[in-house]
């Protein structure tokens, strides 16, 4: 699977708080008038994407936008952007860490949720060895893939059942 980028989830950020499925910027800077949550996203996107300049030119008689847009710009062609935005202390307007906080967090889910899926598999391995459970019997009942399931838990391979599934299992065992 592919790292989400900054860019990426700028893009799909964009789309959806704009309500209108779009990336024409003009719509876009229209929008940002009325959309205020749209406006830092946006002005992430194009700095990241290398459009600032044309929006730069829609934002006419939006001083501040466009300031803050320059300096996005800046940041984006020194290499700078995305420490920035990390850094806790940043000069800039903390709707930007909101936004940088947003993607950390979409960008790492996979991540946290193959670290949760191994906690569990803990416990579920406790509780099979208390319960008596067989893995056959556990398989069967809750229709897993009997490999898929012996994969997870004598291999601990995280990424043999998903989230619900192992949810699934843990429930299944504490009421056995």
């Amino acid at each position: 699977m592919r790292q989400l980028t900054l860019p990426g989830f700028l893009q799909s950020y964009v789309k959806a708080l704009s309500g209108e499925d779009t990336l024409a910027l003009s719509r876009l800077a229209v929008l940002s008038e009325t959309e205020p949550r749209l406006v830092e996203p946006l002005l992430l996107w194009t700095a990241a994407t290398g459009r600032a300049h044309k929006l730069d030119s829609m934002l006419e008689g939006r001083q501040g936008l466009q300031e803050e847009l320059h300096t996005l710009a800046q940041l984006q062609s020194t290499g700078r952007l995305e420490k920035e935005l990390a850094n806790a202390r940043s000069s800039l307007r903390p709707e930007y860490r909101k936004v940088w906080h947003s993607y950390v967090v979409r960008r790492d889910a996979a991540n946290r949720d193959k670290q949760l899926r191994l906690q569990v598999r803990e416990r579920v391995l406790e509780l099979e060895s208390q319960k008596g459970v067989t893995r056959y019997r556990m398989a069967k009942d809750l229709g897993l893939n009997p490999g898929n399931l012996h994969a997870f838990l004598s291999q601990g391979d995280p990424t043999k059942l998903s989230l619900d599934r192992v949810a699934d299992l843990v429930e299944y065992l504490e009421a056995a």
